[in-house]
C-alpha cells in the first residue's frame, strides 16, 4: 500500500491523482444531489452545439468526459511509472519517462473518452424538445436533497410509462406559503412550465395549503 501510494503522488501520477480526487468528490456531491451530472457543460452556441459536441463527443456531458478522461490518464501514468522504475534506475530516464508518461496519459485519456463517446451519446442524448414540453403538467418524484432555483432533479413518467430523470427548478415567483420542506427528496411536484433555452422543468408543490 505504501509503494502504491508513493507512485499516486509522484510525477507523472500525480497531477491525475489531485484529478482522480476532484472526480471523485463531484460525483459523490452528485449522487447526494447537490449538482446536475451536467452542472459544468459547455455553454450553448448558437448552432445548439457545445464546444466538446464539436470535437466529436456528441451530447455527452462535459463533466462524464473529464473523469473518462482523468481516471484513463491515472491508470496509464500509474502503470508507465511503475514500469519504468522496475527498468530504469537512472534518475535522468525516469524524469524522461515521466514526461512521456505525462503526454501520453493526456493523449489516451482523450481518446478513449472519444471512443467511448458514442455509445454514452445515446444514453444522454436530448430528446426531441416537444417530447420535452409533453410532461409539463406531470407529476414527478424530486430525487435531489433539495430543489432551488439553480438545481434539481426528478423522475418523471411519460405516456409510455417509461420513467425519465430531468432537470427541475423552482420558480421565483412562488406562492407565499410554499417553501424549502416542499422540495425534499421524496416529494411530489408537478410541471407547470419547460425552459427550452437551460432545457429545465419549473415545478410547484401538489399540494399548497
Amino acid at each position: 500500500m505504501r509503494d502504491f501510494l508513493e507512485t499516486a503522488v509522484s510525477f507523472p501520477p500525480v497531477v491525475f491523482t489531485f484529478g482522480m480526487i476532484l472526480v471523485v468528490l463531484y460525483w459523490l456531491i452528485v449522487m447526494l444531489g447537490l449538482f446536475d451530472i451536467d452542472a459544468f457543460d459547455s455553454d450553448v452556441d448558437a448552432d445548439g452545439d457545445s464546444f466538446l459536441s464539436s470535437l466529436g463527443f456528441g451530447s455527452v456531458p462535459a463533466t462524464v468526459i473529464l473523469s473518462l478522461w482523468t481516471i484513463t490518464g491515472w491508470v496509464v501514468t500509474m502503470l508507465g511509472t511503475i514500469w519504468l522504475r522496475s527498468t530504469s534506475g537512472a534518475t535522468v530516464w525516469i524524469v524522461v519517462g515521466g514526461i512521456a508518461l505525462l503526454v501520453a496519459g493526456l493523449g489516451l485519456g482523450m481518446l478513449i473518452a472519444r471512443l467511448l463517446a458514442a455509445p454514452l451519446s445515446k444514453v444522454f442524448e436530448d430528446a426531441p424538445v416537444t417530447q420535452r414540453s409533453d410532461l409539463v403538467g406531470r407529476q414527478c418524484v424530486i430525487r435531489t436533497g433539495s430543489v432551488t432555483t439553480e438545481y434539481g432533479q426528478a423522475d418523471v413518467k411519460d405516456d409510455s410509462g417509461a420513467e425519465h430523470t430531468v432537470n427541475i427548478r423552482r420558480s421565483h415567483h412562488e406562492p407565499e406559503p410554499v417553501g424549502d420542506d416542499d422540495y425534499g427528496r421524496g416529494k411530489t411536484v408537478v410541471i407547470f412550465d419547460y425552459d427550452d433555452d437551460t432545457d429545465t422543468y419549473l415545478v410547484i408543490p401538489t399540494d399548497i395549503d
